[in-house]
């Protein structure tokens, strides 16, 4: 008897293959729904760090500011916290005014747009185009600016 019980255990333990393809199947559909929810989410941490630069930006302009008594020109652009402006050499602080040439990227790897003054009066404003690097956009393609918030 005992014998026969070892048997019918064996036989019935274990997973059929109908079964296993059922679970691979819940499983890709699983997967495939985390991976829409969670596939923008790059985008959004490279938004919410484009518009945490601005603050940055800005501080290293009012430290400009301050030294050389004038914001960086159009011309100048950011990149004159980096190196010194002809002419404001004597006038410009110690190091750079950012730590690395990346700062005065966005979270994409494209430059900001500098103006200065801002169209609206501003001391100057800094654009970011986007995920796409171009003006205009929608979503993650739109542009991203520090006169708007």
């Amino acid at each position: 008897m005992k014998k026969e019980n070892r048997r019918k255990r064996n036989s019935t333990s274990g997973f059929t293959l109908v079964e296993l393809l059922v679970v691979l199947v819940i499983l890709i559909v699983i997967g495939t729904i985390a991976a829409q929810n969670f596939g923008s989410e790059p985008d959004k941490a490279k938004v919410k760090a484009t518009r945490v630069s601005f603050g940055s930006l800005e501080t290293a302009l009012e430290r400009f500011k301050i030294d050389c008594g004038r914001y960086p020109t159009e011309e100048e652009g950011l990149n004159a916290l980096m190196a010194a402006p002809e002419g404001l050499e004597a006038d410009w602080g110690p190091g750079s005014y950012l730590k690395k040439e990346r700062d005065i990227r966005d979270a994409w790897g494209n430059g900001y747009a500098y103006q200065s003054p801002g169209p609206n009066g501003e001391a100057f404003v800094i654009t970011s185009f986007g995920a796409d690097g171009a003006e205009g956009g929608e979503s993650f393609n739109a542009d991203l600016s520090n006169s708007d918030e």
